[in-house]
């Protein structure tokens, strides 16, 4: 089974009404293309998935491009986070839609349909965006070989999206962790008064930014670390 295929199933079930099971198939469909694009070897799973979306939010929202982020939880979460830890992992491991998100409809406004998003709790996720999401994977040149028969249709879509859509060569997500940059993140364990004890920190660290780091965050939130 293809991607192309994932898509397809999306369609059918969306077309019934199945929702959360057209956009599974989506999600699948989107972590498929982002190893595509980011190679196993290179990246682990949540990065290579994250790093795709971020490059496709341009389709996706059809408008914002770059570090979009929104009240969520308590703190500003990035979107592609919100994508992946708990939309992707929570209906791939649980089946079901998180109850802190709930699909908004579209809005219609002298002939033109506009996506709702709402900041509230449940954070309210665009309907449509599973729709273009589905266009981003569609329109992924890692996918060219699966859509060969729908080439012109394709190359008119990415023409009517502007620089909203572009040939992506590399990934420009704000704080992004290859594996390499992952093994060089060093590690210190010690053991106080019969407890074990174990910090990571960025490769390069100085022991005294290590040492300011911990009193900074203590002055900061005593109350976590009493």
């Amino acid at each position: 089974m293809s991607i192309r295929s994932r898509l397809e199933d999306a369609t059918v079930l969306f077309s019934t009404g199945r929702r959360e099971g057209a956009f599974l198939q989506v999600l699948i469909a989107a972590a498929a293309t982002s190893r595509k694009r980011y190679k196993q070897d290179e990246w682990d799973d949540a990065e290579s998935f994250k790093n795709f979306i971020y490059d496709e939010l341009g389709v996706i929202t059809n408008g914002m491009k770059y570090n979009v982020a929104f009240p969520f939880q308590g703190r500003t979460t990035p979107l592609e986070d919100i994508f992946y830890h708990h939309l992707r992992c929570q209906l791939v491991h649980e089946g079901v839609m998180p109850e802190s998100i709930s699909f908004t409809e579209h809005r219609e406004e002298a002939g033109k349909q506009f996506s709702v998003l709402k900041l509230d709790d449940p954070f309210g996720f665009p309907i449509g965006w599973v729709e273009t999401l589905a266009t981003a994977i569609w329109l992924a040149p890692e996918n060219d070989e699966l859509w060969q028969d729908d080439e012109a249709r394709r190359t008119q879509s990415r023409k009517s999206f502007g620089d909203k859509w572009q040939l992506h060569r590399f990934c420009r997500r704000p704080n992004q962790q290859s594996k390499e940059m992952k093994r060089r993140r060093e590690r210190v364990e010690w053991e106080h008064n019969g407890k074990l004890f174990a910090l990571t920190f960025p490769h390069g660290t100085k022991t005294f930014e290590v040492i300011a780091a911990i009193e900074a965050r203590a002055k900061a939130q005593p109350t976590d670390l009493s």
